[in-house]
Protein backbone atom coordinates (compact mmCIF):
# COMPACT_ATOMS: atom_id res chain seq x y z
CA UNK A 1 0.00 0.00 0.00
CA UNK A 2 0.85 3.53 -0.43
CA UNK A 3 2.65 5.83 1.91
CA UNK A 4 0.05 7.28 4.19
CA UNK A 5 0.84 11.03 5.14
CA UNK A 6 2.44 10.75 8.55
CA UNK A 7 4.37 7.64 6.99
CA UNK A 8 5.90 9.64 4.27
CA UNK A 9 6.73 12.93 6.27
CA UNK A 10 8.32 10.54 8.68
CA UNK A 11 10.37 8.87 5.81
CA UNK A 12 11.68 12.44 4.40
CA UNK A 13 12.67 13.84 8.27
CA UNK A 14 14.66 11.05 8.58
CA UNK A 15 17.02 11.51 5.32
CA UNK A 16 16.80 15.69 6.11
CA UNK A 17 14.68 16.28 3.36
CA UNK A 18 11.39 17.90 2.35
CA UNK A 19 9.63 18.45 -0.41
CA UNK A 20 11.22 20.38 -3.54
CA UNK A 21 8.80 23.24 -5.07
CA UNK A 22 11.38 23.53 -8.26
CA UNK A 23 10.85 19.73 -9.10
CA UNK A 24 7.23 20.11 -8.17
CA UNK A 25 7.18 17.33 -5.81
CA UNK A 26 3.66 16.49 -4.48
CA UNK A 27 3.82 12.97 -2.96
CA UNK A 28 0.79 10.74 -2.98
CA UNK A 29 -0.39 9.84 0.28
CA UNK A 30 -3.97 8.67 -1.28
CA UNK A 31 -4.25 4.97 -0.79
CA UNK A 32 -7.86 4.65 -2.99
CA UNK A 33 -6.32 7.44 -5.42
CA UNK A 34 -3.18 5.54 -5.95
CA UNK A 35 -5.23 2.43 -6.86
CA UNK A 36 -7.68 4.10 -9.05
CA UNK A 37 -4.60 5.60 -11.22
CA UNK A 38 -2.98 1.83 -11.47
CA UNK A 39 -6.69 0.09 -12.22
CA UNK A 40 -7.23 2.90 -15.28
CA UNK A 41 -3.71 1.67 -16.62
CA UNK A 42 -5.22 -2.06 -17.35
CA UNK A 43 -2.39 -4.19 -16.35
CA UNK A 44 -1.39 -7.12 -17.37
CA UNK A 45 1.59 -9.53 -16.35
CA UNK A 46 2.74 -9.61 -19.38
CA UNK A 47 3.52 -5.41 -19.24
CA UNK A 48 6.44 -3.14 -19.20
CA UNK A 49 5.67 0.15 -17.38
CA UNK A 50 7.39 3.22 -17.11
CA UNK A 51 6.69 5.33 -13.97
CA UNK A 52 7.12 8.98 -14.33
CA UNK A 53 7.99 10.43 -10.94
CA UNK A 54 8.71 7.72 -8.69
CA UNK A 55 8.89 9.51 -5.27
CA UNK A 56 9.18 7.26 -2.60
CA UNK A 57 8.16 4.51 -3.97
CA UNK A 58 4.69 4.31 -2.62
CA UNK A 59 2.68 3.51 -6.35
CA UNK A 60 5.65 1.19 -7.42
CA UNK A 61 4.97 -1.12 -4.91
CA UNK A 62 1.57 -1.20 -5.94
CA UNK A 63 2.75 -1.67 -9.81
CA UNK A 64 5.56 -4.21 -9.08
CA UNK A 65 3.57 -7.39 -8.64
CA UNK A 66 0.90 -6.77 -11.60
CA UNK A 67 4.00 -6.40 -14.32
CA UNK A 68 6.57 -7.84 -15.70
CA UNK A 69 9.15 -4.76 -15.26
CA UNK A 70 8.49 -1.46 -14.10
CA UNK A 71 10.89 1.53 -14.77
CA UNK A 72 10.92 3.95 -11.95
CA UNK A 73 11.86 6.98 -13.12
CA UNK A 74 13.55 9.97 -10.71
CA UNK A 75 14.95 12.99 -11.55
CA UNK A 76 15.95 14.33 -7.62
CA UNK A 77 19.25 12.15 -7.18
CA UNK A 78 18.59 12.26 -3.13
CA UNK A 79 15.39 10.31 -3.07
CA UNK A 80 17.27 7.36 -5.13
CA UNK A 81 18.88 6.02 -1.55
CA UNK A 82 15.37 5.81 -0.40
CA UNK A 83 14.17 4.50 -3.32
CA UNK A 84 16.44 1.32 -3.34
CA UNK A 85 15.50 1.29 0.38
CA UNK A 86 11.87 0.96 -0.03
CA UNK A 87 12.32 -1.69 -3.18
CA UNK A 88 14.92 -3.60 -1.85
CA UNK A 89 13.78 -7.14 -2.29
CA UNK A 90 11.09 -5.67 -5.21
CA UNK A 91 12.93 -7.93 -8.38
CA UNK A 92 11.45 -6.48 -11.44
CA UNK A 93 12.02 -2.72 -10.83
CA UNK A 94 14.63 -0.73 -12.13
CA UNK A 95 15.19 2.73 -10.73
CA UNK A 96 16.82 5.46 -12.96
CA UNK A 97 18.22 8.64 -11.90
CA UNK A 98 16.96 10.62 -14.75
CA UNK A 99 14.93 13.27 -16.36
CA UNK A 100 11.40 11.91 -17.51
CA UNK A 101 11.91 13.55 -20.80
CA UNK A 102 15.53 12.05 -21.64
CA UNK A 103 13.94 8.62 -21.19
CA UNK A 104 14.39 6.78 -24.26
CA UNK A 105 12.70 3.13 -25.00
CA UNK A 106 14.37 2.24 -27.25
CA UNK A 107 17.22 2.02 -24.95
CA UNK A 108 15.48 -0.77 -23.15
CA UNK A 109 14.05 -2.61 -25.99
CA UNK A 110 11.08 -1.54 -25.42
CA UNK A 111 8.26 -2.25 -28.33
CA UNK A 112 4.91 -2.05 -25.98
CA UNK A 113 5.23 -0.17 -22.88
CA UNK A 114 2.86 1.58 -20.73
CA UNK A 115 3.36 4.98 -18.74
CA UNK A 116 2.14 6.02 -14.90
CA UNK A 117 2.52 8.52 -12.47
CA UNK A 118 1.74 11.43 -10.59
CA UNK A 119 3.84 14.12 -12.53
CA UNK A 120 5.37 17.60 -11.63
CA UNK A 121 2.65 19.71 -13.37
CA UNK A 122 5.58 21.99 -15.07
CA UNK A 123 6.15 18.98 -17.73
CA UNK A 124 3.11 18.26 -18.66
CA UNK A 125 3.04 19.79 -22.09
CA UNK A 126 6.34 18.60 -22.78
CA UNK A 127 6.09 15.27 -21.32
CA UNK A 128 2.69 14.66 -23.50
CA UNK A 129 4.15 15.84 -26.92
CA UNK A 130 7.53 13.50 -26.20
CA UNK A 131 5.91 10.36 -25.42
CA UNK A 132 3.16 11.17 -28.44
CA UNK A 133 5.83 11.60 -31.14
CA UNK A 134 8.39 9.17 -29.85
CA UNK A 135 8.97 6.65 -32.54
CA UNK A 136 8.16 3.56 -30.22
CA UNK A 137 5.13 5.67 -28.21
CA UNK A 138 3.40 3.67 -25.68
CA UNK A 139 0.45 2.04 -26.10
CA UNK A 140 -1.29 4.17 -22.81
CA UNK A 141 -0.41 6.63 -20.41
CA UNK A 142 -2.05 7.41 -17.27
CA UNK A 143 -0.91 10.42 -15.94
CA UNK A 144 -1.74 12.68 -12.67
CA UNK A 145 -2.31 16.42 -14.06
CA UNK A 146 -4.11 19.66 -12.59
CA UNK A 147 -7.48 19.32 -13.27
CA UNK A 148 -7.37 22.77 -15.34
CA UNK A 149 -5.18 21.30 -17.82
CA UNK A 150 -7.19 17.75 -17.53
CA UNK A 151 -10.30 19.42 -18.96
CA UNK A 152 -8.13 21.43 -21.61
CA UNK A 153 -6.81 18.28 -22.96
CA UNK A 154 -10.20 16.82 -23.19
CA UNK A 155 -11.94 19.95 -24.53
CA UNK A 156 -13.91 19.19 -27.80
CA UNK A 157 -15.33 21.28 -30.58
CA UNK A 158 -16.76 23.85 -30.90
CA UNK A 159 -14.53 24.69 -27.50
CA UNK A 160 -11.29 22.75 -28.28
CA UNK A 161 -7.66 24.36 -28.45
CA UNK A 162 -3.99 23.38 -29.34
CA UNK A 163 -3.28 21.15 -26.85
CA UNK A 164 -6.86 19.15 -27.39
CA UNK A 165 -6.19 18.99 -30.78
CA UNK A 166 -2.43 18.02 -30.98
CA UNK A 167 -3.55 15.06 -28.61
CA UNK A 168 -6.36 13.61 -30.23
CA UNK A 169 -4.15 13.39 -33.49
CA UNK A 170 -2.45 10.33 -31.76
CA UNK A 171 -4.73 9.02 -28.91
CA UNK A 172 -8.02 9.30 -27.36
CA UNK A 173 -8.02 10.78 -24.04
CA UNK A 174 -10.25 10.89 -20.42
CA UNK A 175 -10.42 12.14 -17.13
CA UNK A 176 -10.62 8.89 -15.13
CA UNK A 177 -11.09 10.64 -11.52
CA UNK A 178 -10.73 13.83 -9.95
CA UNK A 179 -8.69 14.20 -6.70
CA UNK A 180 -8.67 17.16 -4.04
CA UNK A 181 -5.21 18.64 -2.61
CA UNK A 182 -5.51 16.38 0.32
CA UNK A 183 -3.96 13.27 -1.89
CA UNK A 184 -1.09 14.73 -1.65
CA UNK A 185 1.78 16.62 0.25
CA UNK A 186 2.41 19.20 0.75
CA UNK A 187 -1.32 19.70 -1.06
CA UNK A 188 -1.11 21.39 -4.18
CA UNK A 189 -3.24 24.71 -4.28
CA UNK A 190 -5.28 23.50 -6.70
CA UNK A 191 -7.74 20.19 -7.69
CA UNK A 192 -5.96 17.40 -9.59
CA UNK A 193 -7.08 14.13 -12.38
CA UNK A 194 -5.92 11.20 -13.11
CA UNK A 195 -6.00 11.62 -17.06
CA UNK A 196 -6.15 8.01 -19.48
CA UNK A 197 -4.75 8.74 -22.72
CA UNK A 198 -5.20 5.64 -24.88
CA UNK A 199 -2.77 5.52 -28.33
CA UNK A 200 -4.84 5.87 -31.65
CA UNK A 201 -2.77 7.46 -33.92
CA UNK A 202 -5.02 9.48 -36.45
CA UNK A 203 -3.54 11.68 -38.83
CA UNK A 204 -1.16 9.88 -42.08
CA UNK A 205 2.17 7.49 -40.47
CA UNK A 206 4.13 9.80 -42.93
CA UNK A 207 3.14 13.28 -41.75
CA UNK A 208 6.16 15.31 -41.03
CA UNK A 209 5.22 15.95 -37.29
CA UNK A 210 6.96 19.01 -36.26
CA UNK A 211 5.69 20.45 -39.34
CA UNK A 212 2.36 19.33 -37.90
CA UNK A 213 2.85 20.68 -35.13
CA UNK A 214 4.08 24.16 -36.16
CA UNK A 215 0.65 24.29 -38.14
CA UNK A 216 -1.81 23.55 -35.36
CA UNK A 217 -0.02 26.68 -33.47
CA UNK A 218 0.12 28.70 -36.29
CA UNK A 219 -3.86 27.71 -36.68
CA UNK A 220 -4.46 28.72 -33.23
CA UNK A 221 -2.42 31.58 -32.18
CA UNK A 222 -5.09 33.83 -32.70
CA UNK A 223 -8.03 31.21 -31.44
CA UNK A 224 -10.77 33.80 -31.07
CA UNK A 225 -10.18 35.34 -34.45
CA UNK A 226 -11.43 34.28 -37.81
CA UNK A 227 -9.41 31.70 -39.92
CA UNK A 228 -8.82 33.83 -42.34
CA UNK A 229 -6.42 35.98 -40.36
CA UNK A 230 -3.97 32.86 -40.13
CA UNK A 231 -4.54 31.20 -43.11
CA UNK A 232 -5.09 32.67 -46.86
CA UNK A 233 -8.65 32.52 -47.83
CA UNK A 234 -8.37 29.94 -51.16
CA UNK A 235 -6.19 27.45 -48.72
CA UNK A 236 -9.46 27.58 -46.81
CA UNK A 237 -12.18 27.66 -49.43
CA UNK A 238 -9.63 23.79 -50.98
CA UNK A 239 -10.23 22.65 -47.88
CA UNK A 240 -14.05 23.17 -47.83
CA UNK A 241 -13.60 25.22 -44.55
CA UNK A 242 -15.80 28.25 -44.25
CA UNK A 243 -12.98 31.23 -43.86
CA UNK A 244 -15.20 32.92 -40.97
CA UNK A 245 -14.94 29.94 -38.83
CA UNK A 246 -12.69 30.74 -35.39
CA UNK A 247 -9.86 27.26 -34.63
CA UNK A 248 -12.22 26.04 -31.53
CA UNK A 249 -14.67 25.09 -33.81
CA UNK A 250 -12.32 23.16 -36.34
CA UNK A 251 -12.63 19.35 -36.27
CA UNK A 252 -8.80 16.72 -36.27
CA UNK A 253 -10.53 15.47 -39.96
CA UNK A 254 -10.75 19.42 -41.05
CA UNK A 255 -7.59 20.33 -39.79
CA UNK A 256 -6.13 17.06 -41.37
CA UNK A 257 -7.69 18.63 -44.59
CA UNK A 258 -6.50 22.04 -44.15
CA UNK A 259 -2.71 20.91 -43.28
CA UNK A 260 -2.84 19.28 -46.90
CA UNK A 261 -3.74 22.30 -48.45
CA UNK A 262 -1.57 24.34 -46.88
CA UNK A 263 1.41 22.10 -47.70
CA UNK A 264 0.28 22.40 -51.18
CA UNK A 265 0.39 26.37 -51.12
CA UNK A 266 3.77 26.90 -49.13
Amino acid sequence: MPFQLSDTKNILVRHGLSPKDRLGQNFLVDAPAAQSIVASAGLHLKDAVVEVGAGLGALTRILAPQVRQVYAVESDSALIPILEENLSGVHNVEILNQNILDFNPQSFNLSRYKIVGSIPYQITSPLIHRVLTLTTSPELATLVVQKEVAEKICAQVPDTNYLATFIISFAQAQIVKILKPASFYPQPKVDSAILKIQYSRKIPKDTDLARWQKFLHHGFMQPRKMLNKRFDKKILEKAGIDPTRRAQTVSLEEWIKLFRSYNQHT
